[in-house]
């Protein structure tokens, strides 16, 4: 016996009549960057507070070592630091509690110093 046609409930992407706009008329994409969303607002401020560690960690180290130190971030009172290779992250764990007392004058909240290893993002 053949199966009938209309055996299986048909959903509402189915049903729909074909070229009708699912959401309504699409807005442009500036109209939509332009509205303020809470998402972005809080990654645009976690994103200015890695920076602003980033250039204090820079200041705290040598000379030598800041090229290698590539993003440092603040997360649940951990400081961590991330640097270029294996070997600069030995060199900057000698200094750990340093860096931790120096974060601790810049930010009570921070109770540890983590180093690991996040190679620079490549250009081109």
């Amino acid at each position: 016996m053949p199966k009938s046609r209309d055996r299986h409930k048909k959903t509402s992407a189915q049903s729909r009549k074909s070229g009708s706009p699912r959401y309504g008329k699409p807005r442009p994409l500036a109209d939509l960057l332009a509205r303020p969303a809470p998402a972005l607002s809080s990654l645009a401020r976690r994103a200015a507070q890695a920076e602003d560690w980033l250039r204090l960690v820079r200041g705290w180290v040598a000379v030598e070592q800041a090229s290698h130190v590539t993003s440092a971030v603040e997360r649940n009172g951990t400081l961590t630091i991330y640097v270029a290779s294996a070997a600069w992250a030995a060199r900057l764990r000698f200094e750990a509690g340093n860096l931790l007392v120096k974060a601790r004058g810049h930010d009570a909240r921070v109770e540890a110093v983590q180093v690991k290893v996040l190679p620079p993002a490549r250009k081109g």
